[in-house]
């Protein structure tokens, strides 16, 4: 299945009307979301939305998210970026919470607006901003090890069994490459390395917080696939990676029996998905190759004949799912071997634009997985302009004439 022009205009323009009349657009300072890491990936999503439906109002989202996101930075814990959440205080002082990997969200998205409008006058104190959350961390929470740890979490520093964790490395990953790419300052893409190799031989099984068997496989497969996606897509990276691992053995909690759902998704398959230093090669890059091998079998085993995936243990976790379509084209486009994933992308979208995926989604209701939803949209969006431009102008011309797609 490939994409189809008609079903991603009708997709994009009903995200992008949402949030074109959400309070995310106004020009208020107040948070339009009460997680900012959330409110990134609309950013995002209105950043790619500007290029392919010219409407100023994305660019002045984009603008006014990193116009405060540089404004509170250091407000809730030192050259961090604020959350939006986690200010409670304990007697010592210490807020709650100031993770890495929701600042890391935040960083993407102040970085995706410099990336698609690299004239505006603010670029080089967003950059600078970056910088300073970027060296906070790695001087403040990385490990004797080079891997990201949590942060900020329950009123502690890295707290046991957090000092190097999936979700902070990943994230932090991402934004180390993405920084390093809009800079041309190398040593990020070098700060990025252990990160790389520890999210590439991770037993995801087998996590402290048990993700995969207590949330959904879904939060692991987005947020671990950005930073994933961004190694294989940087030639910088691909130079640094092919050395030998460095880490050694990873090691999880011990996790108990898990009880297997019954088949539903017609090719399922459940991955065991344990630590791949017993095989896929002895360097990083053949690790990382081999781990985003395993996250693009799941991806074709557990979806489902309507578009969605193998529903999560527990439903909260659906809302991350929307993005999987964004992450899947990108590495289409950008990751040798991967154009394949196009059609899992397309058939996820195919639903999300129906009045079936806005229900079981909660699209134009749940913010996180609407603004994942748009993400999806306008990254296949892209890749149809570029693809033939006439068809996607058509396509979007159909839409505005219906008038009822608009919603």
């Amino acid at each position: 299945m490939h994409l189809d022009p008609t079903v991603i205009a009708r997709g994009l323009v009903k995200h992008w009307n949402y949030f074109s009349h959400h309070i995310i657009a106004s020009p208020g300072m107040a948070h339009p979301m009460q997680a900012l890491f959330e409110e990134a990936y609309v950013v995002m999503g209105a950043a790619r939305t500007m290029g392919l439906l010219d409407d100023a109002r994305m660019t002045a989202i984009c603008r006014r998210f990193n116009g405060r996101m540089m404004e509170y930075q250091g407000v809730h814990y030192p050259d961090m970026f604020d959350m939006g959440y986690g200010y409670n205080r304990d007697a010592r002082g210490m807020v709650s919470c100031s993770c890495v990997a929701d600042n890391a969200s935040t960083a993407n998205g102040m970085l995706e607006g410099v990336r698609n409008f690299p004239h505006l006058p603010e670029n080089p104190a967003v950059l600078a901003s970056v910088r300073r959350y970027l060296d906070y961390c790695l001087q403040h929470f990385s490990s004797p090890r080079g891997v990201m740890g949590v942060g900020v979490l329950n009123h502690k520093i890295n707290e046991p069994g957090l000092e190097e964790y999936w979700c902070p490395a990943a994230l932090f990953a991402a934004t180390l490459i993405r920084y390093a790419d809009l800079t041309g300052e190398v040593k990020y893409y070098d700060a990025a390395v252990p990160m790389i190799e520890f999210i590439s031989t991770n037993d995801y099984k087998n996590t402290l917080y048990r993700e995969w068997r207590d949330g959904a496989p879904q939060q692991i497969l987005i947020y671990t696939s950005e930073g994933l996606i961004a190694a294989l897509a940087s030639a910088e990276m691909k130079k640094r990676l092919m050395v030998p691992l460095r880490l050694g053995s990873q090691s999880g909690s011990k996790a108990g029996p898990e009880a297997v759902i019954p088949n539903q998704a017609p090719n399922q398959m459940h991955q065991k998905l344990a630590s791949t230093l017993q095989g896929g090669g002895d360097t990083i890059w053949s690790r990382l190759v081999a781990r985003f091998g395993e996250f693009t079998d799941w991806f074709y085993q557990n979806q489902m004949a309507d578009g969605s995936f193998e529903h999560p243990a527990n439903d909260h976790y659906r809302c991350y799912e929307p993005g999987l379509a964004w992450l899947l084209l990108d590495a289409s486009q950008r990751v040798e071997g991967c154009a394949w994933l196009e059609s899992i992308a397309a058939k996820q979208l195919r639903f999300l634009a129906t009045d079936g995926g806005k229900l079981y989604y909660g699209l134009r209701a749940n913010d996180f997985a609407s603004g994942l939803a748009l993400l999806s949209f306008a990254a296949a969006g892209e890749i149809l302009k570029q693809r033939d431009p006439a068809a996607w102008a058509a396509a979007l011309t159909g839409v505005f004439d219906r008038g009822e797609e608009m919603w």
